[in-house]
């Protein structure tokens, strides 16, 4: 494919960063296809089109990734090397790609007259009233820490059944973070007031998208050393895809305790 051939599995791994600029890139192109060719559902069609678009090289990158951390560090040394020096490449990748999603979401979100947006983000923006009307009855810290656990396991159980499914969940979790942000903004006034409405969710929205990277990474290097189960390493990445799980869930909860504050606030 043309998007996901932009940046080499090698480029993105030396630079991160790169990744933002796909991000931006293939969330502008899908969104422009979806826009055009899909009459209903268009938010939703927009997020499978960055899923197919993005399938063959997130499966590349998570093969790489696994293949590599098995030739280079042995049983011995294992432990010598940090969780975070073991993984932080592909969580910097993940970031990236998101804050790219978002960017590109966001502005178009804030930019389109308000017919084009309620086609492009329907689906979006009911997501959004939904979870509104939830918590207007629901016991707030149960529900959104429930909720967010559930994402965490789909996204692990995508990553780890089709290789890059956690790319569906963290691309639609971006479109709708991206319309309520957009959503926020106008509110203050349009396109400078994206910062303000970003800071409105990055203190619990950070920690959650954070622990969705970390489940489909979790996911995706536990399926790719499924695939090579015959390493004697197999067991040693397994145990780190469970701590990757750990470490999510303990994030969520962080994140529910402070999103509950400021629902109540």
């Amino acid at each position: 494919m043309v998007l996901e051939s932009l940046v080499s599995i090698k480029e993105a791994i030396r630079k991160p960063s790169s990744m933002f600029f796909l991000g931006i890139i293939d969330s502008v192109v899908c969104m422009v296809i979806s826009y055009f060719i899909f009459e209903q559902s268009t938010g939703m069609f927009t997020v499978f089109l960055i899923t197919i678009s993005m399938t063959p090289f997130i499966n590349r990158l998570l093969r790489y990734i696994e293949a590599k951390e098995e030739k280079v560090i042995t049983t011995e040394d294992y432990f010598d090397f940090s969780f975070w020096e073991r993984h932080k490449r592909v969580i910097q990748i993940y970031v990236f790609f998101f804050s790219g999603m978002i960017v590109a979401m966001s502005l178009t979100y804030v930019l389109l007259p308000q017919h084009k947006i309620e086609k492009l983000f329907y689906d979006q923006i009911n997501e959004i009233n939904i979870i509104r009307g939830k918590f207007v009855f629901a016991d707030k810290f149960t529900e959104i820490v429930t909720n967010n656990i559930s994402v965490l396991a789909l996204s692990f159980l995508f990553s780890f059944i089709f290789g890059s499914g956690a790319v569906f969940i963290l691309a639609w979790n971006a479109s709708v973070l991206a319309a309520a942000i957009g959503i926020a903004a106008k509110s203050f006034g349009g396109v400078k007031g994206i910062p303000l409405a970003v800071l409105m969710f990055f203190p619990h929205g950070s920690l959650e998208i954070l622990a969705y990277f970390i489940g489909g990474i979790a996911g995706g290097i536990a399926s790719a050393a499924f695939v090579r189960r015959k390493s004697i390493r197999f067991w040693y990445i397994v145990r780190d895809s469970l701590k990757l799980l750990v470490v999510g869930v303990v994030l969520l909860i962080v994140a529910g305790i402070i999103e509950t504050l400021a629902l109540v606030a």
